[in-house]
């Protein structure tokens, strides 16, 4: 297909399509390489140039359409190789991907909460969605209002009607609502605490109502308990499952990051069968194309020279030459596909080498911590050994210090004795009485401090 052609066919899907694809707001994440060059956006009907280089169908027309140069000489945008043609035929995975990317719904600013593929969502809204605004009935309204709203009778739903209650005027779209749940001067009774409150508001006091009955925040790890919220504070302390919640929660984690592997490895794996096949018909075109180039080879010869021969004569090189094709095309095949086990075995060989890798440094790190446990162990054992030489050095000492102030007392108690019996008895000892000292108690304590 050349650029008319791709040009022709926008313009008439733009009469097509509805809800504009590029302005939804996409909630789950997609891969870098489903977008656009151009938008930034999931492929939106995609399309592929001679390079392999693929882009929505409508930002490639914007782009041939502003290329200064002239269409004849576009080339593009992302490696900017020139060319002419222009390729539907994109593969069917991409287009699928493209299409499962979840986004909301376009009239989610309405009212509407639906989360839906991206592929659906033109079929949400034009079958199921209730917001989806819509033309008013009536003939002299201008206005718009939502699918769900319509009258059956097709009568204006913007006239305003007064309340019987509160007499507040109401939008006929709104009114029924109104009356049966908005209106101030309605009343209820809560189902858990039995106490009358405006309907307008039950819904609040029952999310704060320390009556009503709530499920365990591990109900979702498989706690069967509901209590009441006044209740509630002292089960979740003795749960043991929300103890393990973030056990559970770094598990889930787990399970997803492998299932996204596998996604991706299985991804891969497409794209492999798919290259595979596509050698394998390139192959087989070239050994169908094979035999008619032999045919012409051979034609050729017998022409210029007038006769045509013997035909076992002229017929058996290029039945040589054909099987000489056929079995060069087998052993490239061969090749090909051995090159490709090769390279898987090779990958098996890296992710092994990997693990065994990371099982001996596992196994360095656990066996350092150990001898760095011993020698810590070691090393407070010679701590509580020398606090221990240190208390037994030190109890002497204190004893010592004990004994000194009990002699201090006996000598002060004794003192008045022995001046009284000196003075009896001065005539009788002389002088060298008061020579004699009486033994130091530290002489004694010494022989202690020997270790």
């Amino acid at each position: 297909m050349n650029l008319e052609e791709l040009l022709m066919m926008e313009s008439s899907c733009d009469r097509e399509e509805i809800v504009d694809l590029r302005a939804l707001e996409y909630v789950s994440n997609y891969d870098d390489h489903l977008m656009c060059a151009i938008c930034h956006c999931p492929f939106i009907r995609p399309v592929r140039l001679q390079c392999d280089h693929v882009f929505c169908q409508k930002c490639l027309n914007s782009a041939i359409t502003t290329f200064a140069a002239g269409r004849d000489d576009f080339t593009c945008p992302s490696c900017r190789t020139p060319t002419r043609d222009v390729y539907l035929n994109v593969p069917r995975l991409l287009t699928n991907m493209c299409d499962d990317v979840r986004v909301k719904c376009p009239f989610s600013s309405e009212g509407c909460k639906e989360i839906v593929p991206r592929g659906h969502v033109q079929a949400h809204v034009d079958k199921y969605c209730g917001y989806r605004l819509m033309d008013c009935p009536g003939t002299l309204c201008d206005k718009k209002t939502r699918k769900k709203d319509l009258s059956p009778d097709k009568k204006c739903m913007h006239e305003l009607h007064q309340c019987s209650r509160c007499e507040e005027e109401v939008m006929e779209q709104d009114y029924e609502e109104h009356v049966k749940e908005l209106c101030p001067s309605l009343r209820t009774t809560c189902p858990d605490c039995q106490t009358t409150v405006f309907r307008k508001v039950l819904r609040d006091h029952i999310e704060t109502c320390p009556e009503a009955v709530h499920a365990c925040a591990a109900s979702k790890y498989g706690c069967p308990v509901k209590v009441k919220r006044a209740d509630l504070a002292t089960h979740e302390q003795i749960c043991p499952l929300i103890a393990i919640g973030p056990y559970f929660e770094a598990q889930n984690a787990r399970l997803d990051s492998l299932e996204l592997t596998i996604r991706h490895l299985q991804q891969r794996n497409e794209i492999f069968e798919d290259g595979i096949a596509n050698i394998r018909s390139t192959l087989l075109d070239a050994s169908h194309a094979l035999p008619g180039q032999n045919t012409e080879t051979r034609l050729s010869p017998s022409g210029r020279s007038g006769s045509p021969g013997p035909p076992h004569l002229s017929g058996s090189p290029s039945h040589a030459d054909h099987s000489g094709a056929i079995s060069s095309n087998a052993a490239t095949t061969t090749y090909l596909l051995a090159l490709h086990e090769s390279l898987r075995e090779e990958v098996g060989q890296l992710s092994h080498a990997i693990t065994d890798l990371d099982a001996r440094a596992s196994m360095a790190i656990m066996n350092e911590c150990l001898r760095l446990k011993e020698d810590m162990a070691h090393t407070n054992a010679a701590v509580s050994s020398i606090r221990m030489q240190i208390q037994w050095l030190m109890n002497p000492r204190l004893h010592q210090g004990q004994r000194a102030i009990g002699i201090r007392g006996n000598n002060g108690s004794s003192s008045n004795d022995e001046s009284r019996a000196g003075q009896l008895g001065s005539s009788t000892s002389g002088p060298s009485s008061g020579l004699l000292r009486p033994r130091r108690p530290s002489d004694s304590g010494r022989e202690g401090t020997k270790l």
